[in-house]
């Protein structure tokens, strides 16, 4: 019953991206604390981004669980996942039934996402960012406990006030609510 009741709140609730011209680095500040408090990029970005709209589902959350060092095998990067898992939040389709229709809102702003936060943080690919293969748990733990870590800090940063301000600049053009 309890998740009826989330999944019927989580429907109807119009999430409002500020306009403010200093929430993208409010969200990168919120990202990079959290991802040195708790470790995990697209959790971290994610989590900021859930609770500056006041989206509090904690399954959400869990479902970004395991995209961190690029789908744990060195692969996409956590900042284009969580980027993308926040887009979808916005406006993705809600009813399989709906199919292709659906999907098309979407379709252009998630690949203008991908591209944009690829530009910006240099990459899509943990293993071609970092040259770590998080598959190699030593090499990982090692990678994180070294200076090199701060470029994964300042990407998620980076990633963060830039998925920041495309929601901005997609909710300035009408983009990304579907309700």
């Amino acid at each position: 019953m309890k998740a009826a009741s989330a999944q019927t709140s989580m429907e109807t609730q119009r999430f409002v991206v500020p306009d403010d011209t200093l929430w993208p680095e409010k969200m990168k500040s919120r990202a990079m604390t959290y991802l040195k408090q708790y470790d995990s990029c697209t959790q971290s970005i994610l989590w900021a981004f859930m609770e500056e709209l006041g989206m509090e589902d904690r399954m959400v959350l869990r479902a970004g669980g395991a995209m961190h060092g690029g789908m744990m095998s060195s692969l996409t990067c956590g900042v284009h996942t969580a980027g993308l898992m926040v887009l979808g939040l916005l406006a993705g389709r809600d009813a399989l039934e709906s199919g292709l229709d659906g999907m098309m809102p979407i379709i252009l702003p998630a690949q203008r996402m991908v591209k944009t936060l690829t530009g910006r943080i240099g990459g899509h690919a943990c293993l071609e960012m970092t040259g770590v293969d998080f598959t190699d748990l030593e090499a990982a733990m090692t990678y994180r406990l070294s200076s090199d870590h701060q470029r994964c800090v300042d990407r998620v940063g980076d990633g963060a006030r830039t998925i920041a301000e495309l929601l901005q600049d997609m909710n300035a053009k009408g983009e990304l609510f579907r309700f």
